[in-house]
């Protein structure tokens, strides 16, 4: 059968200060009426029955996930808490090896949950199609055909076809590019983004997973059967990616070249992909007033904010907190966070400035 493991446990530290540790944006409703998390549910149960949908996240956030499981028909028993955030690689094994324990044909898909898709059907028949390879023991990721020289995502080179299918072989990761590489990059035309997109036979990735990582591997599969990890479990297992404990290194690996509207809301400039903009090609949202400006977004809380004659700035103004930015630096809030915790001006716990 098919399943799905949706990632959920992020911070999403660069969408600050509307992200916090106890509310990041996956709870937000930043691109519609619903929150990202339910808009990625809902998409998923286009090609995964609802009781093979399984979620990884904090258990910081077991209340909000447990609201945003309503209605959906997704049992909370396919709900794994992590103690603490680990990157993918941990949680993707665990869960793996928990659905091949069940069945030993299962194959898996597994996405981030804070990502849009414009165009719902084109990328379900992409993810099935993904899914008939992967029955061929390949691990399948859907490469994003780049817009643009995009620094804040990774990127996937690849090599020519595999066989009569549509995929591609994936040659080499990419790490998050300079601006003169990524131009580079997208004029070569073998490179695509990486959007965190796998689908995968468990049995094939438990095999990756002890080849690479036998140690590892062990303790995945003694985790696999806990719906919560205990803090000593969970600290044995590496914080590592699973792009870079595994997809980097496998031989296995097949890239479907995708093209379904799809848009990482991982920055406040990715927003501007999604929101409809006025003529001036700016974006105003809550209590806001403006003169002149151009290719700016304004996010007000409560409070008016008023603005005059700007030119690509981001302006995101919450009860605690104002982050002035310029359009082209958004990338660096994550580091401007970072920067906040160190200086003691921001509770990483409580998510907010004291």
């Amino acid at each position: 059968m098919n399943y799905a493991i949706i990632l959920a446990g992020g911070v999403g530290s660069r969408f600050w200060p509307l992200s916090r540790s106890l509310e990041p944006k996956q709870f937000l409703e930043v691109c519609s009426k619903k929150p990202m998390l339910a808009q990625t549910l809902g998409r998923v149960r286009g090609c995964i029955p609802a009781k093979n949908i399984y979620l990884a996240a904090n258990k910081l956030h077991k209340a909000k996930i447990s609201k945003c499981l309503k209605g959906l028909s997704v049992s909370a028993r396919n709900l794994f808490l992590e103690p603490e955030a680990k990157n993918t690689f941990a949680p993707i094994g665990v869960l793996s090896a928990r659905i091949y324990s069940m069945d030993k044909e299962a194959v898996v898909l597994v996405l981030p949950c804070d990502h849009i898709i414009k165009q719902k059907d084109k990328f379900l028949r992409l993810i099935k199609r993904g899914m008939e390879i992967a029955r061929q023991n390949y691990i399948v990721t859907l490469g994003i055909r780049p817009i643009r020289p995009e620094t804040g995502y990774g990127y996937i080179r690849t090599a020519g076809r595999i066989g009569k299918s549509r995929s591609l072989r994936a040659q080499a990761f990419i790490e998050k590019p300079t601006l003169k590489k990524a131009k580079q990059l997208i004029r070569n035309g073998r490179y695509f983004w990486n959007g965190g997109i796998f689908i995968f036979k468990a049995a094939v990735l438990l095999e990756e997973i002890k080849k690479f990582t036998p140690a590892a591997f062990k303790k995945i599969t003694k985790l696999a059967q806990s719906s919560l990890a205990t803090k000593k479990q969970w600290h044995a297992l590496p914080k590592v990616s699973i792009d870079y404990a595994i997809m980097e290194r496998t031989k296995r690996m097949a890239l479907l070249p995708a093209d379904f509207g799809w848009v990482d809301v991982g920055s406040w400039q990715a927003v501007a992909e999604v929101i409809g903009k006025d003529r001036n090609n700016n974006i105003f949202k809550g209590n806001c007033l403006d003169l002149e400006s151009k290719n700016s977004l304004v996010w007000a809380h409560s409070r008016l904010v008023a603005t005059i004659g700007l030119d690509n700035i981001v302006i995101v103004d919450t009860p605690d907190a104002l982050l002035v930015c310029a359009k082209k630096k958004t990338q660096d809030v994550k580091k401007l966070v970072q920067k906040l915790q160190q200086k003691k001006f921001l509770k990483e716990k409580k998510g907010v400035i004291t």
